[in-house]
């Protein structure tokens, strides 16, 4: 039931308030007649003895908080805590209908200095502000731990204005320094491939000597390898290595991570260790391959044993001349020969750099066996560390205590309720080092789900926000290798159980529903999966959230169907639900919704086509629409909806996965090119962008069908403007 419909039940007979009726009465129309029922809006009106602020979710709560908190003070009201009052006794059903079941009761602070009705005039200079603005300038930049899990989940999903929004909020927020705000920087341009404006930042000189997070080494060293590299071939990587001295260039990165996760991580470890005479650095790097192929490629830049590489390391020597050779070590950045020389031979003068040196390469497996040594030495009382090592040595002890060796063991930590501040730092620097949960049997799968689902409720919620990208990674992993196990079903619950079900939190959502229908999850799981997806869309159900339940259409009509039942009422509730908003929504989204709803047994109705919205789309008439995308079936399924829109002339697609004359045919005569960026090759985008300029390619910022046409729509009505 409508807000409209529902609210006389809620708030009852109203001349309860005596003389204040007529005003209480305006105070209500006047936010009704302006409520959306979009994400995040809000309402306060009475109920039973008093005032209560209503929304579907946290994000309505948090809105709503901020303006009253900013209207009335607390000298007036305070606000108690929110709940859910869907099981009060005294709520009507017609109002539990509605989904605004979150409320915060307005409790008027007592005091003889106000009068009774100054809550009421506050009230109604609140909503005489808010009701003749539109929305968005009431409302409340969203919380750090949303802005920054919504950040990573946008790089994810390679979302650039998403992304780009969110960090510009956290450069605001006040609540990151500015050298994480550079990290930030950093992991944005890596997402996109961006690696030349990550060599030429002006900083770039400073971040390679000093200690920095293994994730932003490990990016770094992706860096180095497409500016300096990618483009030599595989057998002149050495030549090129020592021709343009990287190793004096990029020397304390190149040596900071003895083995690297990534695969061109580790051939600038190997290059590094060749011309280091590191034999075991160069051993571990090739033991680390993670295919045969790669062991092959890695084996190939290897060249014969020089004569200045050795088994053996220099710096155990315990003569007088040790002391200079662990220094001269530590300041070439050879992190892991200065701690092998303490861990052999533990000497008072070398510890404070061996503690600098397990912090500075992030040496996680040695930090417990140097901070036992140190701390022997320490209970000696000879140790005499200046007050950067004694910083350090607090430091390490921090390290030691977050050091972790699995998923599993890293979710039951998570879980508990001790505060780990850093769990989700932990994960991404060293989750890479860790068994990938794809590899795990069922039994660590099982139990790695159990402690998933319990962290939300701890003390380290935050922390799991942080980490949904890493998750929604491994995730996609699995169900790409076609299994729908109790992992990837966990992850889809926390994003569906978020407070703040953001656009970039809705798409994760989404991309993984998509991937976990495509797996083949079994009858019952399929059953439980649409349920939860449900869920979401009563949450969520609006004019914005409309392309999520397109999207989600389109997953259910193009995977498997173990159920049609369950598919068809699914269906029926989004579709039925998409309706409501026709009134305020493009021609595209209700082409879109009734061709699914044919698809998927629903019934499509008839659409009427505004002479304004069919001029925008009449551009296509007599055009030929081109599309590159590895997708199946594309080019059929966009003409099928372009004929609806227009008299489109022809719709060519292609999906070559190297440079031919047919891709390069289409690049040059389509009128409009949609390059699926998402489901493509790297030859064959580098074949369109030699003979089409960027600017006359329409790249789509959603993956899928959907995404294409929004991106085409977005090109056409551009074009009108100019």
């Amino acid at each position: 039931m409508s807000v409209k419909d529902a609210w006389p039940e809620l708030v009852g007979d109203l001349s309860r308030f005596g003389e204040l009726s007529e005003r209480v009465e305006g105070l209500v129309e006047r936010q009704i007649d302006a409520f959306e029922d979009s994400p995040g809006d809000w309402l306060v009106l009475p109920w039973t003895d008093r005032f209560y602020l209503f929304s579907a979710g946290s994000e309505g709560q948090l809105r709503g908080r901020e303006v009253i908190s900013a209207f009335l003070g607390p000298a007036l009201v305070a606000l108690e805590p929110q709940r859910d009052v869907r099981s009060a006794p005294d709520l009507p059903m017609a109002w539990a209908e509605t989904r605004l079941t979150r409320a915060s009761c307005l409790r008027r602070v007592e005091s003889g200095k106000q009068p009774a009705n100054d809550m009421l005039a506050r009230l109604e200079e609140l909503v005489a502000a808010s009701a003749g603005r539109p929305r968005h300038v009431l409302e409340t930049k969203p919380a750090h731990p949303d802005l920054l899990r919504d950040f990573r989940l946008a790089l994810n999903q390679t979302d650039h204005d998403a992304a780009r929004t969110a960090l510009d909020h956290l450069r605001l927020d006040g609540h990151m320094s500015a050298e994480n705000l550079r990290y930030l920087w950093i992991e944005y341009l890596a997402a996109f491939g961006r690696w030349a404006e990550i060599g030429s930042l002006p900083h770039i000189s400073a971040l390679v000597s000093a200690r920095r997070p293994r994730a932003i080494s490990e990016t770094l060293l992706q860096m180095v390898w497409w500016t300096r590299l990618a483009d030599t071939g595989q057998r002149n990587a050495t030549l090129i290595f020592e021709e343009e001295g990287l190793l004096d260039e990029y020397g304390p990165l190149l040596r900071s991570i003895r083995v690297p996760a990534t695969s061109r991580g580790r051939v600038l470890a190997l290059l590094t260790a060749i011309a280091d005479g590191d034999a075991d650095r160069k051993q571990a790097v090739l033991d680390a391959a993670q295919t045969p192929s790669e062991r092959q490629s890695l084996a190939d830049l290897v060249s014969p044993p020089t004569k200045s590489e050795s088994t053996e390391t220099p710096v155990t020597d315990v003569g007088p001349a040790g002391f200079d050779v662990v220094v001269r070590a530590y300041a070439a950045g050879q992190f892991a020969t200065v701690i092998d020389a303490f861990i052999s031979d533990p000497r008072v003068e070398h510890a404070e750099l061996a503690v600098a040196a397990v912090l500075d390469s992030d040496a996680m497996d040695q930090a417990d066996r140097v901070l036992s040594l140190v701390m022997e030495i320490e209970s000696r009382g000879v140790l005499n560390l200046s007050r950067r090592g004694r910083a350090d040595l607090e430091s390490l002890k921090r390290v030691a205590s977050d050091a972790c060796w699995s998923w599993v063991e890293w979710a039951s930590r998570l879980a508990s309720q001790t505060r780990w501040p850093d769990a989700s730092s932990v994960a991404r620097d060293q989750g890479g080092m860790w068994e990938p949960i794809a590899r795990l049997d069922a039994d660590a799968v099982n139990q790695l789900a159990d402690y998933l689902l319990e962290a939300p409720e701890g003390v380290n919620a935050n922390q799991l926000r942080f980490s949904l990208d890493l998750l929604c990674t491994q995730a996609t992993v699995i169900l790409r290798e076609g299994v729908a196990n109790e992992y990837c079903h966990t992850v889809l619950i926390l994003l569906s159980e978020e407070d703040n079900l953001s656009e970039p939190v809705r798409y994760a959502y989404a991309d993984l529903f998509e991937a976990w229908l495509a797996a083949g999850p079994s009858e019952s799981d399929y059953r439980e999966v649409l349920n939860e997806a449900r869920g979401v869309w009563n949450r969520i159900a609006s004019r914005v959230a409309l392309p999520w339940a397109i999207t989600v259409l389109y997953a259910l009509a193009d995977a498997p169907c173990p159920d049609n039942a369950s598919r068809t009422a699914f269906a029926a509730h989004l579709v039925a639900g998409a309706r409501k908003h026709y009134a305020r929504v493009g021609l595209r989204e209700r082409v879109e919704v009734e061709f699914l709803a044919d698809e998927l047994g629903v019934g499509a109705i008839d659409i009427e086509i505004p002479q304004a919205e069919h001029d925008v789309w009449s551009t296509l008439d007599g055009r030929i629409v081109g599309i590159y995308s590895l997708l199946p079936r594309v080019v059929s399924s966009l003409r099928s909806r372009l004929e609806r829109l227009c008299s489109v002339g022809e719709v060519r697609g292609n999906h070559d996965k190297v440079a031919t004359p047919a891709l390069t045919n289409l690049a040059q005569r389509a009128d409009y090119l949609i390059v699926d960026t998402w489901h493509a090759t790297h030859q064959a985008t580098a074949a369109i962008d030699a003979v089409r300029a960027k600017d006359r390619q329409i790249l789509p910022s959603q993956r899928g069908l959907s995404g294409f046409l929004r991106a085409l729509e977005d090109a056409l009505a551009i074009e009108g403007n100019e």
